[in-house]
């Protein structure tokens, strides 16, 4: 899979995909689509991912290459 910011954010905090799932409230196919850039996500789901990665919205709007 390519490494796209957003999952090499996961995985410099050592998250697995079944913990992101998890911890994110979302599918697994939700999740790959996420990671591979095919969706944007709800702006619930953004705040998430930035409390799950330990970083602010901002990084993940960054990583998701969201303009905002």
């Amino acid at each position: 899979m390519k490494l796209t910011p957003i999952r090499l954010r996961r995985l410099n905090e050592g998250i697995e995909v079944e913990q992101a799932v998890e911890a994110l409230k979302i599918s697994k196919s939700t999740f790959y689509k996420l990671e591979r850039g095919w969706t944007n996500p709800s702006p619930q789901l953004i705040k998430r991912l930035a409390d799950t990665y330990n970083c602010t919205t901002d990084e993940i709007f960054k990583d998701l290459k969201i303009k905002g």
